[in-house]
């Protein structure tokens, strides 16, 4: 007989972390960098894993993870607390430069950059001399790559991924667009309504802000 519950991911997540070291699938991914990892922390909307041996120290996002697998080996028992995922990114932000997973893609979206910018519901990153914004919709892991020899203290604010296309849009600023599997490239943001954008290509094309994987100013 089935058991029927009523209990969230979270949750389970947390006895399951007690128990063994987990596979960490990411929705869209055949593959996943997060082998062999225990569970250290468990917060409101987000997981955090380690791995001594491969110096993962990553945290993933609870809403975009595929699926967790035993694996063998002894748990840890995890930090429990209610820190959200920008929070835990802030404090990420000011020790490390990091790799950034997005749902769909086995590799790291972006590796080794500086989180310089977070914002209400993006982050802001440098990418060797470019500006990239980053909704956290689309950011499925946030893996430490390694210490920062300076600390890097991010600029926390306030401000939506709506109201930085705002301030691209005034001006010739020319940006390379993402969005939901689409690449624009070259393009400048010429309209901005409350749930969608639109750029200035042939085609006059509009897509959702929700579609959004991310900005590069160039």
């Amino acid at each position: 007989m089935a058991i029927i519950q009523s209990r969230t991911l979270r949750s389970r997540i947390i006895p399951l972390a007690s128990e063994n070291l987990v596979d960490v699938y990411i929705t869209g991914n055949a593959v996943t960098p997060f082998n062999s990892v225990s569970i250290r922390e468990v917060g409101g909307n987000f997981i955090r894993v380690f791995n001594l041996v491969t110096g993962i120290n990553a945290l993933i996002n609870l809403f975009e993870i595929g699926s967790i697998d035993n694996t063998l080996g002894a748990g840890v028992t995890p930090e429990v607390n209610s820190a959200d995922f920008r929070a835990r990114v802030i404090d990420f932000a000011r020790v490390f430069t990091v790799d950034i997973y997005v749902p769909g893609l086995a590799a790291a979206f972006l590796t080794n950059v500086t989180i310089r910018e977070v914002g209400s519901d993006y982050i802001r990153v440098t990418n060797a001399t470019v500006d990239r914004y980053i909704p956290f919709t689309t950011i499925a892991a946030v893996d430490q790559n390694s210490i920062l020899v300076t600390t890097n203290t991010p600029n926390v604010t306030s401000r939506t991924i709506r109201s930085v296309l705002i301030t691209l849009a005034n001006g010739d600023v020319i940006v390379d667009l993402i969005v939901a599997g689409r690449v624009f490239n070259g393009v400048q943001i010429e309209e901005v309504q409350s749930d969608y954008a639109r750029i200035n290509n042939a085609a006059q094309t509009k897509f959702p802000l929700l579609d959004i994987v991310s900005i590069d100013v160039l």
